[in-house]
């Protein structure tokens, strides 16, 4: 056998050389993706002067949103989501707004960019998207639109249905200094100037954040101003950036039920007399499988449950109320700290006797105002604290449950359905608290923990 001859010394050095930069540059191609398009949070300000920061600032629009790197923030979230349009769906109908719609960027649900502002009236009807959208793939997409005479990606009208009608809609389709933009009925003039002041009183200057939405007029029970979201430690949190706006209240980490949501007193345009102030609570109230339910019939049983109404007032009914009523032979009443009770069944009651002082610590029953919080005398509007895991996995025994009666009205399915859905992305957070006051406002929803699932 002849020897086996090796490459003169200088020929291996130049190979190693070719191939330890041929490594770099993969590592290197692969730590550029994973910055700029993997998904993670990546907090931001918008550029004063930009286009995305004068639509902010305009004031010609209701409200309106900005994310930055949307395709890595928003990531984070849609990594958990089943279906991301069926999610933000029902957490509109749980909000009795209308839900939020994104137009598609060629194959990208979320265009790849820096960030996204989109601004609209609270009827959906008029509107304006902006994304700056990466630029080697704006170039990339306005020459594929071109050649397939697309217009959503080169630019143009767009004719839509919507609605029942059904009513057609013309949406327009342009690239305005090198951003994409998706407009439906007047633009304002986004002419370059100084800093812009919008109805609240705020600049197109702001501080470093994962999202923003701002209000420029009030929503609901939602005072106007800009809604922040910012990390705070280990968790996540969205708090209203207003002049004279002050801190939110929390309820007792360790009295926290399942599930509890609270109202205050308020008069909807629609209502003929004020609304009272009211309270829904969902409880544990069991092991196993049994967890959190009361067995009324051999096809499951209802949630461990109570309504909270101050006398004389009623808001709110326990879920499906009369059959639960039926099915049960009548519902347990009481009174506690000022609160009239019905609960689903007696366990349940005396959990919700043992939660109405605390209750009533955080907001009297009578004027819905807060109550031993020093400092602040705001009027709690809306507040809703829940330990997911728990809550998700109640929620969808429950709905399982009502979907095997046929009497039970689809809208009641639908609810549950809902809640299920808006909750189960959350279940790895050890607890969610929400609370909205007025005069002077306030607002504050915290991810605790949002890290792995406690079990």
């Amino acid at each position: 056998m002849s020897p086996v001859s090796c490459p003169p010394a200088g020929k291996r050095k130049k190979a190693l050389r070719v191939a330890a930069l041929a490594v770099l540059a993969v590592a290197l191609l692969a730590g550029h993706i994973l910055y700029w398009y993997s998904a993670r949070a990546r907090p931001a300000a918008p550029e004063p002067g930009s286009l995305p920061a004068r639509l902010l600032a305009s004031g010609a629009y209701d409200a309106c949103f900005w994310v930055p790197y949307p395709h890595q923030n928003v990531g984070v979230l849609r990594n958990r989501l089943e279906d991301g349009a069926d999610w933000l769906a029902a957490v509109a109908r749980v909000g009795g707004l209308p839900p939020p719609v994104l137009p598609g960027f060629g194959p990208f649900a979320v265009p790849p960019s820096r960030e996204i502002a989109a601004c609209s009236d609270l009827s959906g009807d008029r509107f304006f998207l902006v994304a700056r959208v990466y630029p080697t793939l704006a170039a990339v997409a306005r020459l594929s639109g071109k050649l397939a005479d697309n217009p959503w990606l080169a630019g143009g009208e767009v004719r839509e249905l919507r609605g029942e009608g059904p009513e057609e809609r013309v949406v327009k389709v342009a690239w305005r200094e090198g951003m994409w933009t998706v407009s439906s009925g007047d633009a304002p003039d986004f002419a370059a100037g100084a800093s812009a002041v919008s109805a609240t009183g705020a600049t197109d200057k702001f501080p470093e954040v994962l999202g923003l939405f701002r209000l420029n007029k009030e929503a609901g029970e939602l005072p106007a101003g800009d809604y922040l979201l910012r990390r705070q430690g280990a968790d996540l949190e969205v708090t209203l950036d207003r002049p004279g706006a002050v801190a939110a209240p929390d309820f007792p980490a360790e009295a926290t039920p399942i599930l509890l949501s609270v109202a205050g007193p308020s008069w909807p345009e629609a209502a003929t007399k004020p609304l009272p102030a009211a309270a829904f609570a969902l409880f544990d109230t069991g092991e196993g499988e049994e967890v959190g339910r009361v067995a009324v019939s051999s096809l499951g049983g209802v949630p461990g449950c109570a309504v909270f109404h101050p006398p004389g007032g009623k808001r709110w009914e326990v879920p499906t109320q009369g059959l639960a009523g039926l099915l049960t032979g009548g519902l347990p009443k009481g009174n506690a700290a000022g609160w009239q009770i019905v609960a689903v069944d007696a366990a349940s009651l005396a959990h919700a006797e043992a939660l109405a002082p605390r209750l009533s610590a955080l907001m009297s029953p009578e004027t819905g105002s807060l109550v031993g919080t020093p400092g602040n005398t705001g009027r709690l509007v809306m507040g809703l604290w829940a330990r997911p895991a728990q809550a998700v996995r109640v929620v969808a025994r429950v709905r399982k449950f009502f979907e095997k009666i046929p009497i039970v009205e689809a809208r009641q399915v639908q609810r549950w359905r809902d809640w299920e859905t808006l909750l189960r992305p959350l279940a790895p957070c050890e607890r969610i608290a929400l609370a909205a006051t007025q005069s002077p406002p306030s607002f504050r929803l915290r991810f605790h923990g949002c890290g792995a699932a406690k079990r």
